[in-house]
């Protein structure tokens, strides 16, 4: 019984089945029969089951109170004495955004992978924020310039900055813009723009000046972005680590430099536990110090 006990308990903290049987890499329907089973011991229906998740019985309350402090600490003592001596291993399930992962983390994954050969990588890179419990993932990096109050344990990695950016094919047909008044009189190329406009709240010397932009051409991934600032449609923001490679290739030019577009951290982010897994601690310590070098303040 102490296994159908374990899988109750698992399907409570992830909210349904279907979080639970990712977490654990089984069938949802091998959770389900377990918790049946369980109910079927103790002759009471635990759980209320609806098409997404579940809710606890006034019975399934008290049973979970009671027993979810217990199996906590089997599990951490399983844990700990199952990688003692070992390596970290397993898979890490990674959530990233596109634009970062593509810009910053393809290396710094392919060195991770050398350096610990027994953990498998399994990278989703999104626009969107991922609840990493239901989902089953066990990292996430995000960019932000205030990252919300949540029981997730994040950690800051660098510092970075937004600037503007045009092409010099664009700029040779409409000089370059000589204060944030005269984007007025340009083409912008909006990030995640709000019916074609969007503010840019630009700072030079501690001096903040937000100006509305309006523009034909919009979208949510500063991939996007960039691409359109090479063909030359306008004037749009990057990150500067995102716009790097084009500048040292002539590609882009920067625009307005002595104005920022805005500023904010890169984090690394995993759920808080009493024990987290050696290949989450791993892969954290390793993104510090990747982060620590020379030159990743990436103003």
């Amino acid at each position: 019984m102490l296994d159908e006990i374990a899988v109750f308990v698992q399907v409570v903290e992830a909210g349904s089945f279907t979080a639970a049987a990712r977490k654990r890499a089984v069938p949802k329907s091998t959770l389900s029969r377990g918790v049946a089973r369980l109910e079927d011991a103790l002759r009471t229906p635990l759980l209320q089951r609806t098409a997404r998740k579940v809710a606890l019985t006034d019975a399934g309350r008290v049973f979970f109170d009671r027993v979810a402090p217990h199996v906590a600490g089997l599990r951490d003592a399983a844990v700990v004495a199952g990688e003692r001596e070992e390596q970290p291993r397993g898979t890490l399930r990674i959530t990233a955004p596109v634009d970062i992962g593509e810009a910053l983390l393809a290396d710094v994954f392919a060195r991770f992978s050398g350096k610990f050969p027994y953990v498998r990588l399994d990278v989703d890179l999104s626009a969107r924020t991922v609840n990493l419990v239901e989902e089953g993932f066990d990292v996430a990096i995000r960019a932000s310039q205030k990252l919300k109050d949540s029981s997730l344990v994040a950690r800051k990695l660098t510092e970075t900055e937004t600037h503007l950016f045009a092409s010099s094919a664009y700029l040779a047909r409409k000089p370059a813009p000589r204060t944030p008044d005269e984007l007025a009189q340009h083409d912008c190329v909006l990030f995640r723009p709000v019916d074609g406009r969007s503010e840019w709240r630009l700072q030079r010397d501690g001096v903040e000046k937000p100006t509305e932009v309006g523009g034909r051409l919009g979208g949510n991934e500063f991939l996007f972005v960039r691409s359109m600032l090479r063909a030359g449609a306008g004037i749009g923001p990057l990150p500067a680590f995102f716009a790097a490679g084009d500048i040292a290739e002539s590609k882009l030019v920067r625009v307005l430099p002595e104005w920022s577009w805005s500023s904010g951290s890169i984090y690394i982010v995993y759920p808080g536990a009493r024990h987290i897994p050696k290949k989450v601690t791993a892969f954290r310590d390793f993104l510090i110090e990747s982060f620590r070098a020379p030159g990743t303040a990436l103003k």
